[in-house]
């Protein structure tokens, strides 16, 4: 039998790999994005799968079944909501002439604005947004083109990543013993527990947020519907979807519906626009409400334990690094990181002493089996 590696060995070959793995992880970035998406579907839908294969099905079977589910909704879900998404979309109507002209009567009116000793020239400003309304008409028109081009990419990736989920899926069962032997024999224990917790995070945060977003967004959606916001269907979508950033992200989902309450007014209400626009950021404010002391600690509770201003600012890394997904994926991933890098602490600081269990002096073992060898000689 060939001599075991040396520390120095050890910790070069560790090196080594962590090196290469990162080039190559560098190298298939492209792939990481669909990846993680194939694995956050198959974790979505994996107690699903569970409660069918306790009955008479096979994990393959409950398998399938899921997916020709979860493939159906994919095809009745857009049909039923893109086709009004489509018109709501259409029918926004912003006269930005009449915008313009609103802006320019503010700023003669108010042509300087004094703040703090600070001077700002409402002009200046009246002409830098005067310029990205245009660009942004032009940019809308000309990226059509690129827009039908990203869809048929996004079709392929969907495919690759239904076929990676189903795998996944399937053998979901077998993943954590899996990875428990991976473990070197005294650390198999501490690994298990270890993604006990981390899962407890991903359970009660993942699948908790997506309950959330839903409910708000179909609260939201309700609500600007009854008071006569028009687009109400898109409001509560963008409102479900910046529900994934903590406080920050309610604020952002009502700028638009105070936008368009004050410049369209409401269709079902007889009120002039700066009333509608109070009383459409009081109902935002209301279900913020709602959701913060009703419906946060209901469904999602305290899983995740981190401070709200650490989410956000992992929210605009994620943002940074994997747009959509990575701002949904912060606060899982922080707090995955958190009891990663607690236990790894508590490694660094425990000494060999701690890890050798308590004995006692000889002295004492000799005089605790005396009285028993002469007892035995008696």
């Amino acid at each position: 039998m060939s001599k075991p590696w040396s520390p120095q060995a050890k910790r070069l070959i560790a090196a080594g790999a962590m090196i290469f793995g990162g080039l190559v992880l560098y190298r298939v970035r492209s792939v990481v994005a669909p990846l993680a998406l194939a694995m956050l579907v198959a974790y979505i839908l994996n107690p699903l799968v569970g409660l069918l294969s306790k009955t008479k099905l096979s994990r393959t079977g409950a398998t399938i079944i899921v997916y020709l589910l979860l493939i159906s909704a994919l095809v009745v879900i857009p049909s039923i909501l893109v086709p009004p998404l489509v018109q709501q979309l259409i029918s926004i109507d912003v006269d930005f002439t009449a915008i313009l002209d609103s802006l320019r009567q503010l700023i003669a009116r108010y042509r300087t604005v004094e703040f703090l000793g600070f001077s700002i020239d409402l002009y200046r400003v009246f002409v830098d947004i005067q310029g990205e309304l245009a660009t942004l008409v032009g940019s809308l028109a000309s990226q059509s083109v690129a827009i039908l081009r990203g869809a048929a990419s996004s079709a392929l990736w969907l495919i690759f990543i239904l076929i990676i989920s189903f795998y996944l899926l399937k053998d979901a069962d077998q993943i954590p013993s899996y990875l428990g032997r991976l473990a070197p024999p005294g650390y198999q224990e501490e690994l298990s527990q270890l993604m006990k917790e981390v899962g407890k995070i991903w359970d009660s945060f993942l699948r908790g947020q997506i309950i959330l977003s839903s409910a708000v967004g179909g609260i939201t959606a309700a609500t600007m519907w009854i008071v006569g916001v028009k687009n109400a269907l898109l409001l509560g979508i963008v409102a479900g979807i910046l529900e994934i950033i903590p406080n920050l992200g309610p604020v952002l989902a009502a700028l638009p519906a105070v936008a368009l309450a004050f410049f369209l007014g409401s269709e079902h209400l007889a009120l002039s626009n700066g009333w509608f626009t109070i009383l459409v950021a009081g109902l935002y404010l209301a279900i913020q409400q709602v959701e913060n002391n009703f419906l946060v600690p209901r469904i999602i509770g305290r899983s995740v334990n981190l401070h709200p201003m650490v989410v956000i600012v992992g929210a605009i890394g994620g943002a940074m690094i994997a747009g959509i997904l990575g701002i949904f994926l912060a606060a899982p991933v922080l707090g995955s990181a958190r009891i990663l890098g607690g236990y790894l602490y508590r490694k660094f600081l425990q000494t060999d002493e701690a890890l050798t269990p308590p004995t006692l002096p000889l002295e004492e073992i000799s005089l605790e089996e005396k009285p028993e060898t002469e007892k035995v000689s008696e």
